[in-house]
């Protein structure tokens, strides 16, 4: 698993595009509804962070991460939308 640093997604945007990517940081916001979530997560590398975006129907432990508390550390792999 090789991380990548939220800076480097903004600065190379069209080479991360549509490629899955590793990212780690802190959750600084965090909503969910019945089937999508939302993080914004900041890894410290940038003053922007990132929006993940789960979805109920695929990963199997979407309650669990819905629960999370602001300030959580996490990992998250998926592939960058832009």
């Amino acid at each position: 698993m090789k991380r990548t640093e939220i800076t480097e997604l903004y600065s190379k945007t069209a080479e991360f595009s549509g490629k899955t990517v590793t990212v780690c940081g802190w959750v600084r916001t965090i909503r969910d509804s019945k089937a999508l979530g939302f993080i914004e997560l900041n890894d410290g590398s940038c003053f922007k962070g990132v929006q993940i975006v789960f979805e109920a129907g695929k990963i199997q432990n979407f309650t669990e991460i819905a629960k999370l508390n602001v300030g959580s550390a996490v990992t998250v792999s998926g592939e960058l939308m832009v």
